[in-house]
């Protein structure tokens, strides 16, 4: 960092300290004192309609998200916030794409006399000899080649692949403990493999439950996506499983019993087997209807008060959709109101908005821009945010950093002792500017304890990809990312408005204004300059 931020965050805390030890009346305003204007009051209100039961659990796509959409768009118009979304409104507007899987048929040819050795279709009505267990909405057809247990040990000189395997079905008589599914999902991701023939037991009953089983999932729509990615995602690679009869018919063998001996032989001596190609090819064909879903990011405008810095903006966001009304607790609620995920970080994301432009009003505002963003999608897949970084509205080069907020509002079993805390995720392992910003935005009044719990490029949760902030992240903008933890109530219905501790969330909403002020006045942007994340994520330092 150089010494001139240096000198401005030393500035920056020091007059921010005489502020709130001296009256008011004697002081000009200054933009650091307006903190205060965050109470436990203000964020329970707000907290109070975006989690309450007529909202549905805000899930994306549905009345009750518009119904938080609409209110927090009324909150930034009473604020005097500018609407900088589509027609000069709050919104953003973006579609997905949710498809609903009608029917497969499928059917199995001898490309030896061109004759259809079996030709059945699954749907919510009817079983069929094969069943898909994921992937395979596109269709599929090419020939089949006998991969054997699927193992694949290199240094032990076994390899039950093909060498080719694009265009082709991968036979394979799974087995839990040697099939290696890594391998396999590469020749499916990498190898252009159409999908898996999976042959799993030789139980004919059991297959037949997960039939029955899978038939209520047709009609039902599932995952959502970007229209505006479908263009270039290629095709679905298909998992599927055969029944154990029709399988042992595929490999010329007398009935099921003789499927398990195949097996026991194969991975008694694997290195001995070589992958051939079945005199078989296989048509998978699904129908399915895609319902587009038109959504909404909520985005709301400060614009800086300096002549050049108003040019770039920090944004601060957090998600405002939640999961929606699912499966009943034990008391029968089926309502998941997400007061903390992410109800807590948008509530924040208000204040925090009420009290910057409550400093602009009294000559203090912040000299760069700042934007509000509240995405949805978020748990859908991040697709808010990723729509937004794709589709910025102030520009990515002009984006100096993103705060962002998502859950915190509980405390969680490693802290119950003390709720004086909040994880810091980004930060340092991206920038060691805004390192430093946020160690002196905590200084000027929260005091909290900044947690580097889980601020790790190789922690196993791999939480710095897991929220909205990481769609910044991957185009090399510097981001923080605040987060008090997961809880017993996370995506349950009892994720409720009165299990926030409003006392530390008004502490993390602080620290969050304090942030948002230093970046936004500091004389230069903080850089992306921790080359571990630059190789890891091959993000390119600005």
């Amino acid at each position: 960092m150089t010494k001139k931020i240096l000198l401005f965050i030393t500035v920056a805390a020091l007059s921010a300290c005489s502020v709130l030890n001296k009256s008011s009346q004697s002081e000009a305003p200054n933009i650091y004192s307006f903190s205060d204007n965050i109470t436990e009051e203000g964020l329970y209100n707000d907290l109070a309609v975006l989690a309450h039961d007529s909202l549905q659990g805000r899930e994306t796509g549905t009345i009750g998200e518009e119904k938080a959409a609409r209110y927090l768009s009324k909150r930034y118009r009473e604020m005097g916030l500018q609407a900088v979304g589509d027609d000069e409104s709050y919104f953003q507007h973006y579609e997905l794409v949710q498809p609903a899987m009608e029917e497969i048929s499928y059917r199995l040819m001898s490309t030896e006399n061109d004759s259809i050795l079996d030709e059945s279709t699954h749907n919510s009505d009817q079983g069929s000899n094969f069943v898909t267990l994921f992937g395979g909405s596109d269709p599929l057809s090419g020939s089949v080649v006998f991969a054997g247990t699927g193992m694949m040990n290199a240094e032990e000189g076994i390899d039950h692949f093909p060498e080719e395997t694009e265009g082709k079905w991968l036979f394979i008589l799974y087995d839990e403990e040697h099939t290696n599914m890594q391998h396999l999902q590469m020749a499916l991701s990498q190898g252009g493999a159409l999908g898996t023939i999976l042959v799993i037991g030789t139980d004919v009953e059991e297959y037949q439950q997960e039939v029955e089983e899978r038939s209520g999932y047709f009609g039902v729509g599932g995952g959502m996506s970007l229209k505006y990615l479908q263009e270039d995602s290629g095709t679905s690679p298909a998992f599927n499983r055969v029944n154990p009869e029709l399988a042992a018919h595929m490999l010329g063998l007398e009935d099921v019993n003789r499927l398990s001996e195949v097996q026991e032989s194969i991975l008694e001596n694997p290195g001995a087997f070589e992958s051939r190609e079945l005199p078989l090819a296989l048509d998978h064909v699904p129908t399915v209807n895609e319902n587009t879903i038109v959504t909404k990011n909520v985005v709301a405008f400060l614009e800086g008060s300096d002549p050049e810095l108003k040019n770039e903006v920090v944004v601060l966001s957090s998600h405002y959709d939640h999961v929606g009304v699912g499966r009943p607790d034990s008391t029968g609620d089926n309502i998941y109101n997400g007061a903390d995920d992410d109800g807590s970080g948008t509530v924040a994301t208000l204040q925090t908005a009420q009290a910057m432009m409550d400093a602009k009003k009294a000559g203090a505002g912040p000299k760069r821009s700042v934007l509000f963003l509240n995405v949805s999608g978020e748990e859908k897949g991040l697709l808010g945010s990723r729509y937004y970084s794709d589709h910025p509205i102030f520009s990515i080069e002009n984006t100096v950093a993103n705060i962002n907020i998502d859950m915190i509002g509980r405390v969680d079993e490693q802290n119950e002792a003390d709720s004086n805390y909040v994880y810091i995720i980004g930060g340092e392992i991206i920038s060691s500017g805004l390192d430093s910003l946020t160690q002196v935005a905590n200084t000027m009044g929260p005091n909290l304890t900044l947690s580097k719990r889980y601020n790790d490029l190789n922690d196993p949760n791999q939480f710095y990809r897991r929220s909205d902030h990481w769609n910044f992240g991957r185009l090399g903008v510097p981001f923080v990312f605040f987060f008090t933890g997961v809880h017993a109530d996370y995506h349950r219905p009892s994720d409720h408005i009165d299990k926030i501790t409003f006392g530390p969330l008004t502490k993390r909403t602080k620290l969050v204004y304090n942030l948002t002020a230093l970046l936004a006045n500091s004389p230069e942007r903080p850089e992306v300059d921790n080359q571990e994340f630059i190789e890891k994520t091959q993000v390119q330092p600005r």
